[in-house]
């Protein structure tokens, strides 16, 4: 584990290997649209954005960022009009990146890397600048995972309590941060809402304060509304519906995202947990919080399970071997039985691995038992009088188990398909619901170099691949057709960069039935293009933008 504050200043290497794409700085933003070349053609019912976030600047001047998880955001937008594709990309103004820039040093502290001692500041300023309590400090509000809309309006996420409006049409901030903890008792938020065809969105936080000790929160963010002649926005109204208690008193379970059906909210509560006594030493020390992640492969994963009319905690304990998820595929409800599938590893070294020192090691490679892979668990409702010692599983076709113990079920998932696969996204009109498809990236050994996009088919385990020598992908987004009557019509968005070209982009369009590219949209950006996390598409007439 790197406990250390920052790197050195290193120079990024230029060769092509596809992994040090993330160590690209972006040094000149394309605020200003830019048109691209179309080649083949794009669907006459295509339009809409495609804005795309990840991390743009990884070092200020001598001082270097040392996780993958840290860099400055960086966001990107591919504009679809009738046929015509526009570019554009900014970095998030939020209060870290201008503090950062202004100081030419890194002054606020992520989530791998500790801030930089002011220089100005002699050892007993630099200890006494320690002494804020942790309850009470701004986290960062370098919001670099993700995108999100609640409405109209347009956040940029990370795993903190600060979110970052951003404009749609410029990507420029818009006002102030909003910091959660003013509307409810949350201390961080995932980056992986879920949204009601409502337009209800949905996410999950912890709070470390509560008199009982650590919680995890499940947040309902309602419409936006009128009162009084005054909109209330869907921040405004997030509320805390379900509280579900830590295990672990003293080291609450890290989590990337969560599940949902039409009647459930599925928690997956992992052994790869922060100790809250090293979160603390590490606060007062200048250590980064990253030094206070522990991994207990000893210990078991837990599914939570919560009904969503009531906010009733199912008493039943869902038991699996350790394992660490960060991105849930989807989950649905059959026969009486919840169908949870998730990408999985199982050991917590993966984050570790993402250090950059390690993306810039050319004889660097992860272990098998890092590396993720789609697999399916199967949770039975009823268990209440189910016999001990038997498969509680009925669904056929799957090789999934579930035996009742004598205070636990003990569930044994499915590998999906042997594919090293991560990043899944749905049709999201099936989200919750029965499904067959899924489309992510292929993770190679190597570490994150995306150079092949997957289709896979989640009941038989079948994939498709898609490659491009010299070309990088990104996370996919399905679109449906508006028309569509099959779960795979429409299209599936992706970004693609260039390995040895810094300045170029495309947008490309694949045909999710084929998996043969549709079209394609190039473009020369002003500065190097970076690599991007996670993304969203919204349709010019949707007013409910699904994730």
């Amino acid at each position: 584990m790197d406990k250390g504050k920052t790197g050195e200043k290193k120079c990024v290497p230029t060769n092509s290997d596809p992994r040090l794409v993330w160590l690209r700085q972006c040094e000149e933003e394309t605020v200003t649209p830019v048109s691209g070349k179309l080649s083949g053609h794009l669907p006459s019912w295509l339009n809409g954005k495609l804005t795309r976030n990840g991390p743009g600047k990884i070092q200020y001047g001598d001082t270097r960022f040392n996780h993958i998880f840290d860099g400055s955001s960086y966001l990107h937008q591919f504009n679809i009009k009738d046929g015509s594709v526009t570019y554009q990309s900014r970095f998030l103004q939020s209060d870290t990146y201008k503090k950062n820039s202004r100081a030419n040093r890194i002054i606020v502290s992520e989530f791998g890397t500790a801030a930089y001692p002011d220089p100005c500041k002699n050892i007993f300023q630099r200890f006494m600048s320690k002494f804020t309590p942790p309850g009470s400090m701004d986290p960062t509000d370098n919001c670099v995972v993700s995108v999100c809309y609640f409405g109209d309006e347009l956040y940029a996420l990370t795993e903190t309590k600060n979110m970052r409006r951003i404009d749609p049409e410029t990507l420029d901030s818009v006002g102030d941060k909003t910091n959660l903890g003013k509307y409810i008792a949350v201390n961080t938020a995932t980056a992986h809402p879920h949204v009601d065809p409502d337009g209800t969105v949905y996410n999950m936080g912890n709070f470390y304060a509560g008199k009982k000790g650590p919680t995890y929160n499940i947040i309902k963010f309602p419409p936006a509304k009128e009162v009084d002649g005054k909109k209330l926005t869907s921040v405004e109204q997030a509320e805390i519906v379900v509280t579900i208690p830590c295990q672990w008193k003293m080291y609450p379970s890290y989590y990337h995202s969560f599940g949902i059906t039409d009647n459930y909210f599925i928690f997956v509560e992992q052994p790869f947990v922060f100790n809250l006594k090293k979160f603390f030493v590490n606060h007062y020390t200048g250590k980064p919080y990253f030094g206070a992640v522990e991994w207990y492969g000893d210990q078991k994963t837990k599914f939570r399970v919560v009904r969503r009319d009531t906010g009733e905690i199912l008493d039943t304990s869902y038991e699996a071997d350790a394992f660490l998820t960060f991105h849930h595929t989807n989950a649905y409800e059959k026969d009486g039985q919840l169908v949870v599938d998730l990408a999985c590893m199982d050991n917590g070294d993966t984050v570790y691995q993402l250090m950059l020192k390690n993306l810039e090691n050319p004889d660097f490679e992860c272990s098998h038992n890092t590396m993720p892979q789609n697999r399916r668990f199967v949770l039975p409702l009823n268990v209440q009088e189910a016999p001990k010692d038997t498969n509680l599983v009925t669904l056929k076709g799957t090789k999934c188990t579930a035996y009742k113990r004598e205070k636990s079920i003990e569930v044994n998932g499915e590998v999906i398909s042997d594919q090293f696969f991560d990043l899944p996204r749905i049709n999201y009109k099936h989200n919750g619901k029965e499904y067959t498809y899924c489309y992510g990236v292929e993770v190679s050994p190597q570490g994150v170099q995306f150079c092949k996009l997957v289709k896979m088919n989640v009941q038989t385990g079948e994939t498709q691949l898609w490659h491009e020598e010299g070309k990088l992908v990104s996370e996919p987004i399905f679109v449906a057709a508006p028309d569509a009557t099959e779960e795979d019509h429409g299209v599936v968005l992706s970004s693609l960069l260039d390995k040895d070209n810094p300045k170029f982009v495309a947008l490309l369009v694949l045909d999710p039935r084929t998996w043969q590219e549709m079209g394609r949209v190039e473009f020369e950006a002003k500065g190097a293009v970076t690599s991007t996390f996670h993304g969203q598409f919204a349709g010019d007439e949707e007013s409910i933008h699904l994730l």
